[in-house]
């Protein structure tokens, strides 16, 4: 029952990872702010299709579908709140907030990539769910860097929060087990 626990958090786990690039012209200042992400696919037998959409302040700026280990970009504008949604019939949607509000400050990388996964709606009641709807990730202007960057203590907290339930029923992990055992898949 080890195994499946550890398999269930590491099914679950999300990965957000911020890299970044450097702009090539440093003098003239960027009037848009450059996304590059990929959604990690995670099993070959799935379908590698899911729609990403892209809001500005709530409204609908672009939706688009996607082969997941495949790149995508948006140019986002300066001094505006964005966030990507990443939608998969049978998973978790995925929310990444980001505000481009830089004011006048001097910006030397409005590049910004990130890799994650989605978790799957199955393995979503060992989640916590007050937070499953919360964005996964926040990317703000660092005034110190003078760059675009996730902000950390807010993701890991929510990774943190997110496998923090009030009750793992032993009832539920042995259903889980049983269900896998008998479609092939076991995991001991």
């Amino acid at each position: 029952m080890k195994n499946i626990l550890k398999t269930l958090v590491a099914i679950t786990s999300l990965t957000f990872a911020s890299n970044t690039v450097m702009a090539k012209n440093v003098k003239s200042q960027p009037q848009e702010f450059v996304v590059n992400g990929i959604i990690v696919k995670t099993n070959n037998k799935l379908d590698s299709k899911c729609k990403v959409e892209l809001f500005n302040e709530n409204q609908l700026v672009s939706e688009t579908i996607i082969k997941m280990d495949k790149p995508f970009e948006y140019k986002l504008e300066k001094n505006v709140w964005y966030t990507i949604r990443v939608t998969k019939e049978g998973f978790l949607p995925l929310t990444i907030s980001f505000n481009t509000e830089v004011g006048s400050e001097e910006i030397v990388n409005n590049m910004f990539y990130f890799e994650t996964e989605l978790i799957e709606m199955a393995d979503a009641k060992f989640l916590n769910p007050d937070l499953i709807d919360f964005p996964v990730g926040v990317v703000a202007f660092n005034k110190d860097s003078k760059k675009f960057e996730a902000r950390d203590v807010y993701t890991n907290n929510y990774v943190t929060g997110l496998h923090r339930t009030n009750e793992i029923k032993q009832a539920d992990i042995v259903k889980e087990y049983v269900s896998r055992r008998e479609i092939g898949n076991d995991m001991v």
